[in-house]
């Protein structure tokens, strides 16, 4: 063997020789790439400011083209174009101020009113703007009305008949724009110079309180005069250090700004320095690394296998033909060589046992095919039962969701007039408490009849069972004994994770009414998998990785009658009034939902045990910081909102509420009322729709009315969705839609309201 490795080591050297050669030659190579990638770099790093001004330049274009459409400006209404541009600035840290300046110069109106003797038409970008029509860029000033440091971005107004109205005019905030700079991502020791077409510094990164409003030194023209973008050295403004400095001047985007990216050229060419001595020292490393590797790799891939086939022939030899090489399971051409003579030794045994494994197999698969037939008849029966007890459930959701939406909100507008007075607020509290139960017995019907909403998260398995124990010990009471057990490391459950609580919580509760005088309830919880070929499992499942979860008592127990009928909707054995029957029939529905399957067991005497499984959720996701909400706002006096519903009752209760948030309310009791309303000419900014109506429903109405309004903003309230909404809803709408399910508060109706009407893209 150490022949062996000896000659692999000297032909691995004799190998080496050539890439050696090639590595040297490419670091060689590598000190002068390194160079040009410091160029590189500058030239990158100046297109990345470039880029960041670009945006928030465009961005400001944008804002005054929507600025110029508004009909404030453009019917001149002062008042208006006042609070218009005052809610623009104190929504936008970016921008000082926001003017319209007519064409002689006087300020119209603005977010802040400057002096009004003040003219505007002795600026630069005023005339520009007025003059050209274009995107103008004005220069570094001080603004007049704020006297803060700007620099104003202008563009001309014209009317409907091409008549110039006026010009808009924008005043970008320097120290915004230094703090956009302070975020980009840039090498230590580089810095960042904007300036205006005269050379007036507007920012600067590092130094921006000492150098913005200075003037940039004289005598570099080609900084601001070239026409494209360009390469430099030269020395830095502070410490007079050598630069090399990568620029845009102002001809290049976004025109009418200098940029410049300083790198200082000690600090960048020290890595250069660094990186030219560490390239040889890895070489040599390499090379010595990959001789031990070989070394090692040699004695075990190559010396273990040949020792291992020495021992296999020399027991065979001996008459032990159940000796095997133990190479099957490698992939090399030892594992080839050793998995030929292992299948050489055992081709006689194995045909003997084939023909037995033959027999055994015809008779169990005969025995799973009579089996699988009999499960998928009986699934098929239960799924026609599910189906049937689904759309019933879809159907009293709805019409009972409606009478909670007209309760709820006649019990909220009443809170608002009893005006404090104590007991009317307590009676509105108990009627809300009510609210929601029954919003609770909607949710339990469509559970058990797999058409509930379910937002399935990743859950911690050994939490759940924690958090269970706990609550479980203060609610089941002194008489039962809780215990509970997790495999070490178990995965999490991909779930609903309000649901599975409801369902572990009514399995606990019903063993707990199954042991009167006191008794033990054990919950436990394991990885289960199910292989592609594993028998029909007894709960259904399909072939996957699940937690199988287990609640036991040591109750009563059930007989096998009583067995038969569990889990079917309304059967009890509880007493009148003390059980609903919806509890496992909720649990096998939720199972079923999320991809699971439940099996209960049970006998007289020995308690009864509930078997949940739920799939493995094979990652747990990392909670996001939902984005902040809107900010609701007063809605505009002439914001009027269309609100379509069958059921006068949540109609006028609902029109009440919007009335009282200051909207203007249009009502229709059904879509094709609505849409007549819509070609007589109504104004509408918003549509509120009820789902379930006759003759057309919501989705369908919202459809035919942005044909009619293009993009017109619509709320779709249902009591009960299924499946059909979300489907529709990706196909048949084309401007911004929120569906909301009902019972729902008035407050979060009229925030939803807002969001849509503020929005600056569609929500889905």
């Amino acid at each position: 063997m150490k022949r062996l490795l000896t000659r692999l080591l000297l032909v691995m050297s004799v190998a080496m020789l050539p890439a050696l050669g090639f590595q040297i030659y490419s670091e060689r190579e590598a000190r002068n790439i390194r160079a040009q990638l410091v160029k590189d770099e500058a030239l990158s790093l100046v297109r990345l400011v470039s880029d960041e001004q670009h945006r928030i330049i465009e961005g400001a274009e944008q804002v005054l083209n929507a600025i110029a459409a508004t009909p404030a400006v453009q019917d001149g209404d002062t008042e208006r174009c006042n609070r218009l541009l005052a809610d623009l600035v104190e929504g936008s840290p970016r921008y000082n101020n926001a003017l319209i300046v007519s064409p002689d110069g006087r300020i119209s109106c603005a977010a802040h009113l400057p002096d009004p003797s003040i003219n505007g038409a002795d600026r630069p970008y005023f005339s520009e703007a007025l003059r050209t029509g274009d995107f103008a860029i004005g220069d570094y000033t001080i603004g007049r009305g704020t006297g803060q440091p700007a620099i104003h971005v202008a563009k001309r107004v014209a009317n409907k008949n091409g008549t110039i109205i006026s010009v808009a005019v924008l005043a970008l905030n320097i120290g915004w724009l230094s703090e956009q700079v302070e975020r980009l991502s840039l090498p230590a020791g580089a810095i960042v110079t904007i300036t205006d077409r005269n050379g007036t510094i507007l920012v600067r990164r590092p130094g921006q309180a000492r150098f913005s409003g200075t003037q940039a030194p004289g005598g570099n023209h080609f900084l601001l005069d070239g026409t494209e973008v360009g390469f430099a050295e030269m020395k830095s403004l502070d410490k007079g250090r050598p630069v090399i400095v990568a620029f845009s001047p102002l001809a290049v985007d976004p025109k009418g700004l200098s940029i410049r990216v300083a790198l200082d050229r000690d600090i960048t060419f020290a890595a250069l320095a660094r990186a030219n001595w560490v390239g040889p020292v890895l070489i040599v490393l390499g090379i010595i690394l990959a001789l031990a590797t070989a070394a090692l790799l040699g004695a075990r891939l190559i010396g273990r296998p040949i020792s291992q086939l020495i021992g296999a022939a020399e027991s065979w030899r001996g008459g032990n033909l159940g000796s095997r090489t133990g190479l099957g399971g490698e992939r090399s051409e030892f594992g080839r060589l050793g998995t030929a003579l292992d299948g050489m030794v055992a081709a006689l045994n194995e045909r003997e046992a084939e023909l037995r494994r033959l027999n055994t197999g015809l008779e169990k698969r005969v025995s799973e095919e009579v089996a699988a037939r009999e499960a998928a008849q009986a699934r098929a029966a239960q799924a026609e039962r599910m189906q049937a007890l689904g759309q019933l459930a879809g159907g009293v959701a709805h019409d009972f969701n409606n009478v909670l939406q007209a309760v709820e909100g006649a019990v909220l507008l009443i809170e608002r007039e009893s005006k404090g007075r104590q007991r009317t607020n307590r009676l509105v509290r108990l009627a809300l408490e009510a609210t929601a139960r029954g919003a609770s017995v909607t949710r339990r019907l469509l559970a058990f009849g797999r058409r509930g909403d379910l937002r399935a998260v990743a859950i911690d398995t050994d939490a759940l069972l924690a958090g269970l124990r706990e609550l479980l010990a203060h609610t089941l009471g002194a008489g039962t004994e809780v215990s509970v057990f997790a495999e070490p490391g178990i995965a999490h459950i991909l779930a609903d994770k309000g649901q599975l609580e409801t369902a572990l919580v009514n399995l606990a509760t019903n063993a707990r009414d199954a042991m009167r005088d006191g008794g033990a309830l054990t919950l436990r919880a394991a990885a289960e998998s199910i292989e592609a070929d594993a028998p029909a499992h007894p709960a259904g499942l399909a072939p996957g990785r699940y937690i199988r979860l287990t609640v036991a008592d040591t109750g009563t127990g059930m007989d096998a009658d009583t067995l038969l009928h569990v889990g079917e909707p309304f059967f009890t054995t509880k007493n009148s009034g003390e059980g609903t029957g919806l509890g496992v029939a909720m649990v096998k529905g939720f199972a079923a939902q999320s991809g699971g399957g439940v099996l209960v067991e049970s006998s007289p005497g020995h308690g009864t045990t509930v078997t949940l499984w739920l799939p493995q959720a094979d990652a747990v996701d990392v909670p996001h910081a939902a984005p902040p909400a809107a900010v609701p706002v007063a809605p505009a006096a002439a914001t009027r909102l269309l609100l379509v519903d069958d059921e006068r009752l949540v109609r006028d209760v609902l029109a009440e509420q919007l009335g009282d948030e200051g909207f203007s309310i249009l009502t229709a009791s059904n879509g094709a009322e609505a849409l007549a309303l819509l070609d007589a000419g109504e104004a509408v900014d918003l549509l509120v729709s009820d789902f379930s109506m006759p003759g057309m429903d919501g989705l369908a109405l919202i459809h035919a009315a942005q044909q009619r309004r293009p993009y017109l903003p619509a709320v779709l309230l249902t009591g009960y969705s299924g499946d059909g909404i979300a489907l529709a809803l990706g196909s048949n709408v084309t401007g911004k839609i929120v569906l909301l399910r009902k019972p729902i508060r008035a407050v979060d109706l009229v925030d939803r309201v807002h969001v849509l009407l503020t929005a600056g893209e569609n929500v889905a």
